[in-house]
């Protein structure tokens, strides 16, 4: 039943899934060549927050315009944390996809340095915090309020990154260099599921109180 949910927001998306691996592929070159000092882990970052709120908005979207065809689904034998759910696998999905594209962009471009599972971590981290609050507010207000949420964030990663990667500013975080790879892993993991599973339980309940009449 969830695996037809997801096959489902992919079918939605299938027009632009070609578009965004492209996007995801060409994203970290080019930091390379705008910003080579931090490439790698700005290059990653900003490819999985593209690829997953582009591909989600256009979702949401889809959903704002066919109000219907969300309330067939709740009609048939649909659970409504189902359709929830399958919203957050569509995420999880789409990461793991910007993971295998990053890894292919650090055999072509070796100056891209390597895909460790720290960056991995870190890069879902940073994917679920937005993530958690959005998809709560998306079924509490709808789309109509939060699609600024998604032109907000589009638009600032860009800077926010470029800002945070100076090196000026990168003795800020040289202190992650002092905790292992696997304990910073482990409680990036940690945290972003824990968040991520708070989200989907406030959002089922946003959703399923909601009058889709």
């Amino acid at each position: 039943m969830l695996i037809s949910l997801v096959k489902k927001e992919f079918l939605i998306v299938k027009k632009y899934v070609g578009i965004m691996l492209i996007v995801s592929f060409l994203i970290p070159p080019v930091m390379l060549w705008r910003m080579p000092e931090a490439a790698g882990a700005m290059g990653f970052t900003l490819t999985v927050i593209f690829s997953i709120f582009m591909l989600t908005q256009y979702v949401s979207l889809k959903e704002y315009q066919y109000p219907k065809a969300t309330t067939l689904l709740c009609a048939l034998p649909y659970p409504r944390r189902m359709i929830v759910l399958s919203k957050y696998c569509f995420c999880l999905i789409i990461y793991a996809v910007c993971c295998l594209v990053f890894g292919i962009d650090t055999i072509i471009f070796p100056k891209l340095g390597t895909f460790d599972i720290r960056m991995a971590a870190i890069a879902f981290l940073v994917i679920t915090i937005p993530l958690s609050f959005y998809f709560p507010a998306l079924y509490k207000l709808g789309y109509e309020k939060t699609k600024f949420v998604f032109v907000i964030i589009i638009m600032a990663s860009p800077v926010l990154f470029a800002f945070l990667f100076k090196p000026e500013n990168a003795v800020r975080f040289s202190f992650l260099d002092s905790i292992s790879t696997t304990t910073i892993a482990i409680l990036s993991v940690i945290i972003s599921l824990a968040t991520f599973s708070i989200s989907a339980i406030l959002s089922i309940r946003f959703f399923e109180k909601s009058d889709l009449t």
